[in-house]
């Protein structure tokens, strides 16, 4: 009976307790009794990211600075699963299914030959937002560029459409180019809708253009090594994903024969290429946040626009120029968006 009693009475002060609390505000004797909801854990998205390197780490730099923008900080609540090939398109697949295996929220796909790999292989499984893709339509990643109607969108340079109009301008820097030589991959679905683009503006230009097939960074240092001096004008970079993740190679050669070189992108021009015309790597990976960042609300890729650059450049290394003891036209010169020296 004693125990009960007293039972009674604990229950009784702490009822009493509790209402004072209640009364007061959860304030008693200056103590905040209120206790604090533990915060919701912020949602921490994955994206995966799949690249051979080179330039389009300029593409990643740019999503990451645009995403930012948006509100996803990277170590807080979005992380970069990156798997980057250094140039090497046989180690596409495997880094892919490594990458898939890690259940990404998004896949961000750059470069033509990286997306069709990671299509392939991903299927519907996961939405894919690709860049630096020259053709989407005429690779076969969307129906259209206002309705995808894929698992697919993302960002196109729009840089198989812009080969001639490349050529065009390299022609027009230097008058006395007339025969010049180009590398790509024939597998390479983007290079072969390219080149079909700069044999049309050749044969305008009246410029003989040599084309040598690689597969891989061997087959590319080996062709050009074999370039003697004089063979060749100018070296014409087809945008094709290998060539470019290998771009220091081209570069190289290119200085030690004294050969001009035209490029698709600024950063192409800032480690050594002549002259550039097109879509700026970093600011496409800034477009593409928006892209990202809807996927990653929920949309879906099927309804989502391709995105296309909001300005082209031309880009000219006068430093490299003057190394090589070449002169430019001085109109290019001064309606250069940029002139390195």
């Amino acid at each position: 009976m004693k125990k009960i009693i007293i039972l009674l009475l604990i229950a009784f002060l702490a009822g009493g307790f509790v209402f004072l609390l209640k009364k007061n505000n959860y304030q008693l004797l200056g103590i905040n009794f209120k206790l604090k909801k533990s915060p919701k854990a912020e949602k921490v998205y994955k994206v995966g990211v799949v690249m051979t390197g080179g330039a389009y780490q300029q593409a990643l730099d740019g999503l990451k600075k645009g995403l930012e923008e948006k509100g996803y900080f990277e170590g807080r609540n979005i992380v970069y699963l990156i798997r980057d090939t250094r140039g090497s398109t046989d180690a596409i697949r495997p880094v892919t299914e490594e990458l898939l295996g890690e259940n990404p929220d998004v896949v961000y796909s750059i470069s033509t030959p990286v997306t069709t790999q990671v299509s392939q292989i991903a299927g519907n499984r996961f939405p894919i937002v690709f860049n630096i893709v020259g053709d989407p339509v005429g690779a076969g990643f969307v129906k259209s560029y206002s309705m995808p109607e894929t698992n697919l969108t993302g960002c196109s340079n729009r840089s198989a459409e812009l080969s001639g109009k490349r050529l065009e301008i390299f022609k027009e820097a230097f008058p006395n180019v007339r025969k010049v030589v180009t590398f790509y991959n024939p597998e390479n679905k983007f290079s072969q809708i390219s080149i079909e683009n700069t044999r049309e503006a050749a044969k305008i230009l009246q410029i003989e253009l040599g084309e040598v097939l690689v597969k891989d960074k061997d087959e590319l240092a080996r062709a050009l090594s074999q370039i003697q001096e004089g063979q060749y004008d100018g070296i014409y970079i087809t945008p094709d994903a290998m060539v470019v993740s290998n771009a220091d190679l081209v570069i190289k050669r290119s200085l030690e024969l004294k050969m001009l070189t035209m490029g698709h992108e600024q950063t192409l021009a800032e480690k050594g290429v002549t002259l550039t015309y097109g879509a700026n790597f970093f600011r496409m990976g800034t477009q593409c946040a928006s892209s990202v960042a809807s996927v990653l609300s929920g949309q879906k890729p099927q309804g989502i626009p391709v995105v296309t650059p909001d300005k082209l450049d031309v880009v000219v290394n006068l430093k490299s120029l003057n190394v090589m003891g070449q002169k430019i036209v001085e109109k290019i010169l001064k309606e250069a968006d940029q002139v390195i020296k």
